[in-house]
């Protein structure tokens, strides 16, 4: 070997040897989370949304050792929170609900957000809309107040959560069917239309039951209707629209969605610890006391599920003039 050969060899060897001193001391990335986790609500506090955000949040932050603060961004049936997440990064840091209402915000087409904008880590939960009126109403029975809205539309007033929405959405096709026609008055949360329902702002509210279960339970509420295919089990004296000859038959889905562009192992780790916080017994107390069935959906079928969802809630949004 000569002594170019051996000085070569010395270089390389010294070169190897700073460049591992060099890479040990560089920082290592912390495994997610590092940092508290920001869940935004996209609907007002003590609602439905709010509740489940709020039991999540605790349990993911029992799960993966970090805080996890929830805050409520109400307004333009999601636009606002969803704007907010949008200006994150996509690093899991920001969580925000997701709801089939969401859908429906999309099918606009007035807001610059398109469904592969978000990544649907998860559905949580589905629930029915029902038709609730005062314990006082004399409204007894869907036949009843059909007849009214025929006979008197601008003396019966109807609302519910957000506007071009999923309970709108089951408006209208009662309206379809029921052969009447009369305005929609929206709020910034069902449990608000609730409320406006008990003070007597309106006369009728299509709302989800959870959105004023112990006024219902209490027997300050009634329900007409529910908008299951047959009896629902939390309500099983509550008979269907499709019993009464209304065939309405439509379920509301929550969960929880990311920016996309979040990093695969991000999500793998969120999948996890919901596959956790699902089987566990907090939980599914959770969901039986807030009357909420599972939905039991993979991140890749909800993503398909919202993407369909978007085109076919177009139609209904085109025919009350707020989309094109």
């Amino acid at each position: 070997m000569t002594n170019t050969d051996r000085a070569r060899r010395r270089f390389i060897g010294a070169a190897m040897l700073l460049g591992a001193t060099a890479l040990a001391t560089l920082p290592a990335y912390a495994a997610y989370p590092d940092k508290p986790i920001k869940f935004i609500c996209t609907s007002a506090a003590g609602s439905p949304l709010d509740a489940m955000m709020r039991q999540l949040g605790k349990q993911l932050s029992q799960e993966l050792h970090q805080s996890v603060i929830v805050e409520n961004m109400a307004g333009g049936s999601g636009a606002v929170g969803m704007s907010y997440a949008l200006n994150q990064p996509a690093d899991g840091y920001t969580v925000v609900a997701a709801t089939g209402t969401t859908s429906f915000m999309m099918a606009q087409g007035n807001l610059p957000f398109k469904p592969d904008n978000f990544i649907i880590v998860r559905g949580l939960q589905a629930e029915p809309s029902a038709v609730a009126v005062r314990k006082d109403s004399p409204y007894t029975s869907l036949p009843q107040l059909v007849d009214a809205l025929r006979k008197t539309p601008d003396k019966v007033n109807v609302g519910g959560y957000a506007s071009a929405g999923f309970h709108q959405f089951v408006f209208y096709r009662f309206q379809q069917v029921g052969a009447f026609k009369t305005e929609w008055i929206p709020f910034q949360g069902g449990n608000q239309a609730a409320e406006a329902l008990l003070g007597g702002h309106i006369d009728v509210a299509i709302m989800t039951p959870s959105s004023a279960t112990g006024q219902i339970k209490a027997g300050d509420l009634r329900l007409l209707a529910i908008s299951t295919a047959s009896r629902d089990h939390f309500f099983p004296d509550v008979p269907t629209f499709k019993e009464q000859g209304f065939d309405v038959v439509e379920s509301i889905w929550r969960g929880v969605m990311v920016k996309a562009g979040t990093p695969p192992d991000v999500l793998a780790t969120l999948n996890a610890a919901f596959d956790r916080i699902e089987a566990s017994a907090e939980w599914q107390k959770f969901m039986q006391t807030n009357m909420q069935s599972p939905l039991h959906k993979s991140t890749a079928d909800m993503q398909a599920q919202f993407r369909d969802e978007v085109t076919s809630r177009h139609a209904f949004l085109k025919s009350i003039g707020v989309a094109q």
